[in-house]
């Protein structure tokens, strides 16, 4: 409860780095002290929430997968996993496409020189 008034606080509020922090630290500890809030798949999925606004998109992704395996029959954290799947492989496709085209210095290989899908994501 604690972690999703940070999250309210940080979207009413100008998105305050503090309030992430603080609703990040908040979901941290309810699962370490609670072992029924760390099986709620409701904190995975507002954690996961505020970490795919915040671009971390690995640990999103992990929550979301998180919240799928302890909710097998809500179909929410799936649908939102692939959406985000599907977005960060556009994303891939369009970096790849503009290194492709020499705006990150022609090499081809991507940014940070994968050479795999342009972003070092896949």
């Amino acid at each position: 409860v604690l972690g999703n008034a940070h999250v309210s606080l940080f979207f009413a509020g100008g998105q305050s780095p503090g309030s992430a922090r603080r609703a990040l630290a908040a979901y941290a500890q309810a699962e370490r002290v609670d072992p029924a809030a760390a099986a709620n798949p409701d904190l995975h999925l507002n954690r996961a929430t505020l970490l795919q606004y915040l671009e971390r998109f690995q640990a999103a992704l992990e929550g979301l997968s998180r919240a799928a395996e302890l909710a097998p029959g809500w179909d929410e954290p799936r649908k939102r996993h692939g959406n985000l799947l599907e977005f960060l492989s556009r994303l891939c496709g369009l970096l790849a496409n503009r290194v492709g085209l020499g705006a990150l210095g022609g090499t081809g290989r991507g940014v940070g020189g994968t050479g795999k899908n342009g972003a070092g994501l896949g």
